[in-house]
Order: structure tokens, then sequence, then C-alpha cells
């Protein structure tokens, strides 16, 4: 059995109702894996998996919910390679899903095939982050989300607890978190000290809506992102029960950062209910947040300070007192920043080895004013 019939043995084909191949729409340019036809999954730059729910009553009812608002919209990006894989086979538990996920990401983020995950629970981030596994390399995890699962590891998994699971896994492969627009009061302050303890990022949503650019580096940054949609307010997203959150506006522009991310490799939208979305307002949300994200994986632009050096423009600041030197890089394509973090290991032979990040316009201001940039901070007691 090649990768590719192992691949589709969890997978369901979309129903043909739901396949629309209108000229210049979504589904008019995604290969659909239906039941007469088989995408080509190894020529695809990006591809769709659906989850189907283990509650009869919601199987395959959001993921599809969702497609038939996506395949309508029309895509004005550059050319993508766009595979719908279908949704997971659902299994009689949660545990059935998440075992199935893993499976399905693992061979495709091994090839470079970037994933969007729709439908299902938050608690699914887990199966995602251990998929990476098999690539042997760190791995960065923004996530956002109303509040700070950091659960009790004990319990059961659940959308209460995965990220103490990913966290406290083995073996470990994880480098960072990045929590954006968590609401303080649905927050334990035990959870705010733990993520301060471990050095991980957490922004407040009146913070980031405030600037919602200050959250593109941490989208940059992560090769895993995870969406909560009780990070959206009720008005703008049915069932979510949330009187403050970001707006549909803004969480569209979070997944075009997301999109434009050439680092991202998974995203995953969690926690839709179509079952409370009676009008399916939630839904064509969420196809307009996907249809953000392939927007901007259409207009990627791969680089990185210590390749493509002639692209860039360095900035050294001498920081007063100790004087140490921050070196920027800031792109003269995008206009993009990448602070530069050295650090001795062992294994280096005391010479210091660069660890490049992105980072905002404001870090490199607040270390003209003699300020070290949190991000710089957190990111070196993570390195020594």
């Amino acid at each position: 059995m090649n990768w590719i019939e192992g691949f589709l043995f969890f997978l369901n084909a979309v129903s043909s109702d739901l396949v629309s191949k209108d000229p210049g729409t979504v589904g008019g340019l995604a290969d659909i894996h239906t039941d007469n036809h088989i995408p080509d999954i190894e020529s695809a730059s990006i591809a769709i998996v659906g989850i189907s729910s283990a509650e009869p009553q919601l199987r395959l009812s959001g993921a599809d919910a969702i497609r038939r608002k996506l395949y309508k919209l029309y895509h004005h990006g550059n050319d993508i390679r766009l595979a719908d894989l279908g949704n997971i086979v659902s299994g009689s538990t949660d545990n059935d899903n998440e075992t199935a996920l893993r499976e399905v990401i693992s061979p495709l983020i091994s090839r470079g095939i970037a994933v969007i995950i729709i439908g299902g629970k938050q608690q699914l981030t887990f199966a995602n982050y251990r998929a990476y596994q098999v690539l042997e390399t760190t791995v960065n995890i923004a996530t956002i989300d109303s509040q700070i699962d950091l659960g009790e590891f004990r319990d059961s998994l659940g959308g209460h607890n995965y990220l103490s699971k990913i966290i406290l896994h083995e073996p470990g492969f994880l480098f960072n978190i990045s929590i954006l627009g968590y609401q303080t009061y649905l927050i334990d302050p035990e959870s705010l000290a733990l993520v301060e303890k471990l050095f991980f990022d957490a922004h407040r949503i009146g913070a980031l809506t405030a600037d919602l650019r200050d959250a593109e580096p941490h989208l940059r940054n992560a090769d895993i992102v995870s969406i909560d949609m009780n990070s959206i307010r009720e008005s703008d997203a049915p069932g979510t029960f949330q009187p403050n959150g970001f707006t549909g506006e803004q969480i569209c522009q979070l997944c075009k950062y997301v999109g434009l991310s050439d680092k991202t490799s998974s995203i995953g939208i969690y926690n839709y209910n179509p079952e409370l979305d009676s009008n399916g307002q939630g839904a064509l949300l969420i196809a307009q947040m996907i249809w953000f994200v392939l927007d901007g994986f259409s207009r990627r632009v791969k680089e990185y300070p210590l390749i493509h050096k002639k692209d860039f423009v360095e900035y050294k600041v001498i920081m007063p007192g100790a004087g140490d030197e921050l070196i920027f890089y800031k792109s003269v394509r995008t206009d993009k920043w990448w602070l530069n973090v050295p650090y001795t290991t062992t294994s280096s032979f005391g010479r210091p080895r660069p660890y490049v990040l992105p980072c905002s316009y404001k870090d490199y201001e607040a270390a003209c004013e003699g300020d070290v940039p949190d991000i710089y901070w957190r990111t070196y007691q993570k390195l020594t």
C-alpha cells in the first residue's frame, strides 16, 4: 500500500451536492475528493481536511456547512494548488478522530503540503502537534483564544487542558506558545503565572485590538495556528455565547497574517457548532476566514535574513549600560522585521549561534529607547 492509499483510508469523500465548480471561485480552483475522483495530492501545495464529529447528530455537518459557503467565494490571489481531501472518517470516540487526524497530517507536512483543518473540537490541536514529530524539529504554536487552556494535565484530554498535554508530552519538541486574544476575567491567575514562568507569550484582546499588527510577528513565527471560534463575539459568530471578542473583520485580518506566513504549515478552526448557527452566519464567517488564509498563502514571499541577505537591511542598536548589541533585520520587499538572538550552547564550543525570530517595528523602537524587547528576553531564556 502506498502512502496515498493508506492516507485515503482515513477520509470520506465530499458529497457531490457540495461541489461547486463555478469558474473563478474557490470551488472551481479546488481539486476535491469525491466518490468518483481522487485529488492529485502529491501536486497540492495546501489541503483542506474536515473533521467528523463523534456525535451522530452533528456528523459531517459542520465541515460541510463551511464548504457550502467557501466554494462560492471568488479567488483573487495568485494561483495555488488546493486539494480538498474530504472528512476524517468518524470513529466512535474523540480519540479515534485524533488518531486519524495525526495519521493524515504527518505525511502532508512531511511533503511540504500545508493543511487547513475545519470542524471538531480544539483539543485536536494536540493531535495536530503530535503529527509534527515526524519532522524531528522544534515547533511553535499560536492559539487565538479567549482562554488559556492549561487545565489539569491528569484529566482526560479536553478543550480545557490540551495545552498542558502539549507542554508535557514526551518526546518534547515544543519551543514556544503564543496565546492571542485572551480575556482576563476568564483566566485563572495561576495560568497566567505559569505562562510567564515558561516564557511563553500571552496577549490580552484589548491590547491586540488596539493595534492588530502586534499579532503579526507571533503568527509569522508559528508552525501551527489553532483558532477557537469562541474567541469571536457572538454578534459576529452565532453560538459562541461571548459578548466580547474579536470582530469578524479582525479575525479575518489575523487569518490573512497566517496565510502570509511562510512558516505556518497547519491551521485549525475549531468549536464551530452548526446546531447553533441557524442562519449560516458562522459558517460564512469561517469560509471567509479560510478565504483570507488562501489569499495570503497565494501571496507568500519566502524570506529569511540569514539566507536572503541581499533583501534585508541590517540595523544595530547598542544597548546603554551593558553595551550589548541588538541586531535587527528589515525586509526591503515586505517591510517586515526580524531580531537576532545570539546564544551559546555546549555543542557550539562557546561560540554564539544566531536565532532569528520575527518581531515588529515597535520592538526596534523599544531597543532604540534602551529597552530590551520582551520577545528577545523570552526567547533568550528558552534558548539558554
